[in-house]
């Protein structure tokens, strides 16, 4: 009797959960539809509203988001204005998806994360170029009142300009580097030393002793943790070092007038033979050392597989960015000390070439916020933009609740914050190395160091250079590729130049508009001049690679 009855229970709760889905779904539309309409009878119609979205889900980005729209919306209600803020969150996974579907919608938040393609940009946000060398007003009374609103930065806003429409789409809001964590009881159980690594040298006996360690207790000891799934550990510690060894490239004068030698004249010089390959090369050995103490099947490892990891204690060090640092220092069940990517020491065979320590300083602000074109609330999305930016605020959002580096100049740094202020280093630009000029050719580079380390290449210099030979085509194409884009770069651009010429015709404008135009159109006329440049640059970067590839420069041994 039991068994007959069954399908009719089922039938019951399939039924009964459906109907409370269908419920769920329309409470939620019809409260969204509340929350978000200022026409509706539980919001006051005249409450100004505006919507901010991104896809921080980190520890802390919501509450301090939320702690600053509260005073935002205090504040103007002290000045006998309604307004009311909304936060929407999106997760990242699913972030690109839903971006590109509202702005398309025509009806997206009024201020939203920026992700994607400078054409993105272009056709779905309004540049801010005209507002950012005005003051902000929220740094009155701090020490930056007074200062224009992009000297407000530690970079001078240098990170977020386009670099090719030559506009500033939107501000950032953190400062963000790489650092190492540690386990400091694993390694004092492993060294028998509180000390921490000082150069390249010491964190290799380090990882020695890590793995004796390990072996001897019967213990899976991971010496270095890493995200390999995205290949996002290899990228940063290979350039890292590689920086630390060519730096002094960026002293070479630019045949571009570049502030930094870019990938395009490294080729050519490259290609002409006038580079040291063996110094080019060198970090590749380095990063072989440094692969071996990676773990078994590294390449399938994730983030969240590497944290978990590291939380249980099996993992001596984990180089990962800022961003993860206050979930890692706050979910780990034990000390976690931050230190910088140890430096190449006097003793290191590839001292050499040490060319000096990168500085962080005018660089590396980031989580990007734009208005889009949509936007029918301007003007209150670009003043909770710059109280968002504003000395205060910055730092309660990213400094006391997120717990990172703020992106305002003279931030103060307390706690484990520290850790994380901009090394000044030696007065040197990071160099790029020039083995790939596009998303493919990166993802070769990377799949080419990636080989060295599993399948232990016994050359790894020589190894890496004649697959950076087979692997031009793929480069060639992408420099192709990126010609072909900038020649419809160059229609947009002047397009809008003749746009801005016929605004600046009307006799109607306003002082302030008119100066905002004139401004613009000088940018306009810095940008053409700038997509020439690097125009040529890439027609001299393709003739590069083209003699590389028919000279055929690959190397029976690097020494």
């Amino acid at each position: 009797m039991a068994k007959k009855d069954l399908p009719e229970n089922n039938s019951f709760a399939n039924k009964l959960g459906l109907f409370m889905a269908l419920a769920f779904y329309v409470i939620s539309v019809i409260m969204v539809a509340i929350n978000t309409s200022e026409s509706s009878g539980i919001i006051d119609s005249d409450v100004e509203t505006i919507t901010i979205a991104h896809w921080q889900l980190e520890d802390g980005f919501r509450q301090g988001f939320d702690k600053a729209i509260k005073q935002y919306e205090a504040m103007k209600a002290k000045e006998g204005k309604k307004v009311k803020i909304i936060q929407t969150t999106v997760p990242f996974r699913g972030y690109k998806q839903w971006y590109i579907t509202q702005l398309i919608s025509g009806d997206p938040a009024d201020l939203i994360e920026l992700i994607g393609s400078s054409r993105v940009f272009n056709q779905y946000f309004i540049p801010l170029s005209s507002y950012i060398s005005e003051i902000n007003p929220y740094n009155k009374n701090t020490p930056l009142e007074g200062y224009l609103w992009k000297d407000t930065y530690i970079d001078g806003m240098s990170s977020t300009l386009d670099p090719i429409y030559a506009e500033y789409f939107g501000v950032g809001m953190v400062f963000h580097s790489v650092r190492m964590y540690v386990n400091k009881k694993l390694l004092f159980d492993a060294t028998g030393s509180k000390k921490m690594p000082q150069n390249f040298n010491e964190w290799m006996i380090c990882c020695k002793k890590l793995r004796e360690y390990g072996k001897k207790n019967g213990k899976s000891i991971i010496p270095i943790g890493v995200r390999g799934f995205d290949k996002r550990t290899l990228e940063t510690v290979f350039r890292n070092y590689f920086s630390q060894l060519n730096a002094n490239l960026n002293d070479i004068d630019s045949t571009f007038c570049f502030n930094k030698m870019p990938a395009a004249e490294l080729i050519m010089l490259m290609s002409k033979n006038k580079l040291n390959r063996d110094r080019l090369l060198a970090a590749v050995d380095l990063i072989k050392e440094i692969g071996m103490n990676f773990s078994k099947g590294f390449t399938a490892t994730d983030l969240e597989q590497t944290k978990f990891l590291f939380f249980t204690g099996n993992v001596g060090f984990f180089p990962e960015g800022s961003w993860n640092g206050w979930s890692v220092i706050k979910n780990s069940p034990f000390e976690v000390e931050v230190i910088n990517i140890p430096l190449i020491g006097v003793n290191n065979r590839y001292h050499k070439y040490f060319a000096g320590q990168a500085t962080e300083i005018g660089s590396n602000v980031s989580g990007r916020f734009g208005i889009p074109k949509a936007s029918k609330k301007f003007d209150l999305a670009l003043d909770f933009l710059r109280f968002l930016t504003s000395y205060r605020i910055n730092q309660l959002v990213m400094a006391d609740n997120c717990k990172w580096p703020p992106a305002v100049l003279k931030a103060k740094y307390k706690g484990i914050l520290e850790k994380f202020k901009p090394i000044k280093g030696d007065a040197l630009l990071a160099a790029s190395p020039p083995f790939s000029v596009g998303r493919k050719s990166r993802t070769k580079m990377l799949e080419t160091l990636e080989r060295i380390i599993v399948e232990n290449i016994d050359k790894p210099k020589m190894y890496f250079w004649n697959e950076f030979i087979a692997n031009l085509p793929f480069m060639m194409e992408e420099v192709k590729q990126s010609l072909d884009s900038s020649e419809r770069q160059f229609f947009d651009i002047e397009g809008q130049r003749s746009s801005l010429t016929a605004g600046l015709l009307d006799s109607k404008l306003s002082t302030q508009k008119q100066k905002a135009l004139e401004i613009r159109y000088s940018m306009g006329l810095e940008n053409l001049v700038e997509r020439i440049r690097q125009e040529y640059s890439a027609k001299v970067s393709l003739e590069a690679l083209e003699r590389l590839q028919k000279e055929n420069f690959v190397v029976q041994e690097v020494k």
